[in-house]
């Protein structure tokens, strides 16, 4: 492992964590259908230099058929279901708490699909860290139904990120990562913008916090932070590395509070740290494994 992959944990941990954030901002100019379309259309441009100048040609028609389906979980469903839960009423910490459950959902999701068993440890790690999620959702909601609708979206969203990245690892398609981004994003806009236009008409706008907030979706989230956590996946275990995840609620909830205006209640930390516990209690597993 090179000194470069050893910080990509720590790199992807910070860009991932202000997306939470930065998403909400957007949210108050715009409408999720259209932050979706915006967000992977003006990615899909932003990369298209990039496959230029380093000459990258198209892979096989079956590898994008591939590509196009994992869109489907790692871009259209985990993002979808973020924003339309955002905009419902649920906090940008409640969103990140949920990225907890990564590892133990990863590990889920991939025996599953092996026809394997999970052990008893492992579905307890999940049981605490989504107890852990709705003691938070308790304290935070407050009789607040689309808080809490939005928050089950954003475990919903947790668990498309984790079945697309262990789609991803077990296909191995031989497939530059920035080509395939590409694909991705090309799929995912050519799908959410007719949907938005039919479903929530144009919604944009000029200001500029709108501006700077899609800025960062673009540039820190969709180019440079799919590519450290597909370069994470394609250079280790997915159960050893999917632990970084463990960090983002904290992350996350610092970030919320200047960008977003959001304060953890005292009361809600004890469920904060149960979720961590959770996806640390996993991590303990795999590491004997």
């Amino acid at each position: 492992m090179t000194t470069f992959d050893r910080w990509v944990p720590w790199l992807f941990l910070c860009f991932w964590s202000a997306g939470y954030s930065v998403g909400k901002v957007a949210l108050e100019y715009t409408t999720p259908l259209n932050l979706l379309a915006f967000r992977f259309g003006a990615t899909a441009l932003a990369l298209a230099p990039l496959i230029l100048i380093w000459r990258l040609t198209l892979p096989a028609w079956e590898s994008v058929k591939a590509l196009a389906g994992l869109a489907f979980f790692l871009q259209i469903g985990h993002f979808g279901s973020v924003y339309i839960g955002l905009k419902l009423g649920a906090s940008a910490n409640i969103m990140a708490l949920f990225a907890a459950s990564q590892p133990v959902l990863i590990i889920l999701a991939a025996a599953v699909l092996k026809r394997q068993m999970p052990s008893f440890g492992l579905w307890m790690g999940l049981a605490l860290g989504l107890a852990g999620a709705g003691w938070v959702i308790g304290i935070q909601m407050q009789g607040d139904t689309g808080f809490l609708l939005g928050s089950l979206l954003g475990f919903l969203a947790v668990l498309g990120l984790s079945l697309g990245q262990v789609i991803e690892k077990q296909r191995k398609l031989a497939v530059h990562p920035l080509m395939g981004a590409w694909i991705q994003y090309v799929f995912a806009s050519l799908v959410c913008l007719p949907v938005a236009l039919f479903w929530e008409g144009w919604n944009g706008s000029l200001a500029p916090p709108f501006l700077a907030a899609m800025s960062y979706l673009v540039l820190g989230n969709s180019v440079i932070g799919i590519m450290l956590m597909l370069r994470m996946v394609r250079s280790g275990n997915l159960s050893q590395v999917s632990g970084i995840m463990f960090l983002v609620p904290a992350m996350a909830a610092l970030i919320a509070w200047p960008v977003a205006g959001e304060q953890v209640p005292l009361l809600a930390v004890p469920g904060m740290l149960m979720a961590m516990a959770g996806a640390l209690w996993t991590r303990h597993l795999t590491r004997q494994t």
